[in-house]
Formats: C-alpha cells, structure tokens, sequence
C-alpha cells in the first residue's frame, strides 16, 4: 500500500482506491482510513456500495462507484446506465465509468440527453487510459466531455514503461490542451502506487495550470 503520508505532503485532497474484490474487513478498514484522514472520496466497486455506506453516510465522504464498458453497443451503454441508477440508489455519490477512447462518442450521445435526469446532484467521471490519447485527440476529449456535462476526467495509466514511457509528455499535452471554456471539469488520476508519478503530474499541473489544482485528485490503492 502506498504511504498515504507521503501523497498528502504534495496534495491535500486525495481519494481511496478499494479493490472490486474487497472483503468488509478490508472495506471498513478503508472508510476508517478516510475518516481519520479526512480524506474526500473513495472508490469502490459496485457490490462494495452498499457494504461501506452505512460507515460513511453520516461522513462528509463520497463514495464513488466504478463501471466498465465492454464495446460501445447500445445496449451496453443501457446496462451500464440501470447500474449507476442502482448504485445511487444504494448510496453511491458517484459514478467513474471507464472505457476505451473510442467508446467515448458513443458513450456520450446515448446520454448526453439524459445526464441531468440520470445523475442529478450525482457526480460522473469519465475514464480513460492516458496511454490511448494522442495530442491531437485531446480537442475531441474535451468536446465530449463538455457535452456530457461531465463532473471531471479520470485519468488511469495500467501500464508504464518506466524510462521508454511518454508519460510526462501525455500528460503535458492534455494540460497544454486545457481552456478556459472547459469549466468546471475535475482532473482526477488513478496511477496505482506510482509516487513518481504522482508527484510527476502535480508539478506539471503546478507549472502549467495552477488554477486546476483545487479539482485534482489522486486516487491511491488502500
């Protein structure tokens, strides 16, 4: 586990990563971690809902639940939104619903016209592995994303090459893409237990767009 310590010292709002597979041992660990850190959100899969709630209700915790698309059919995108509505129901805050890059448009066009009524006072991120996005792709990410009246973007890097990685520039080149009329829009990153890159990503933010640091989150496993 990531010394949690350690994050803090560079960001003062981070979020806990729970495994899908977490036990309610596991899970009550982590809402006490929350609390006694004062720690914002945390992310669990869809059947740990239900299990962490009744620790966090009375907290100022969110609990942000995760879903995956499996290819941008209709009917995907149908199942994915009765789950969300089922998670809300259950006292999730919000949903992270990832999917590949070439799902997004899909994704947003069955329900852009729906958002309001689907997350209302809900939060949604979307996720995306930065290592499938161009520079060039970052205009069409923001587009969609404004679209969507997304709360914010989650960023997850599953594989890194270390030193032959392209990291750093991938990250650069979304900030460098960033304007001012996307308002509002959260950057969030689920780098694993990567501190360098953690660390990597403030700074760029610190030098590149300030004024994004009170939207970022880091979410780190527990």
């Amino acid at each position: 586990m990531i010394n949690t310590d350690n994050i803090l010292d560079i960001s003062s709002d981070v979020g806990l990563w729970c495994r899908a597979d977490a036990d309610p041992t596991d899970l009550a660990q982590a809402a006490s971690i929350a609390i006694e850190k004062n720690i914002s959100v945390i992310s669990v899969g869809v059947t740990s809902v239900p299990i962490v709630w009744p620790w966090l209700e009375k907290q100022k915790i969110k609990i942000f639940s995760r879903f995956y698309m499996n290819g941008h059919s209709i009917e995907n995108v149908s199942q994915i939104a009765e789950k969300i509505n089922s998670a809300f129901k259950q006292g999730a805050d919000g949903a992270q619903v990832f999917m590949r890059l070439s799902d997004l448009r899909e994704f947003v066009s069955q329900l852009y016209l729906i958002r309001d009524d689907l997350f209302f006072n809900k939060s949604i991120f979307i996720g995306l592995d930065i290592n499938e996005i161009e520079p060039s792709d970052w205009d069409f990410v923001f587009s969609e994303l404004k679209k969507m009246r997304a709360t914010g973007l989650l960023l997850v890097m599953p594989q890194d090459d270390g030193e032959k990685s392209d990291f750093v520039g991938r990250v650069y080149a979304a900030l460098s893409a960033y304007n001012n009329e996307i308002q509002n829009i959260g950057f969030h990153f689920y780098l694993g237990d990567n501190q360098i890159r953690i660390e990597q990503t403030f700074r760029l933010i610190q030098a590149l767009q300030e004024n994004l640091l009170k939207d970022v989150k880091f979410f780190i496993n527990i």
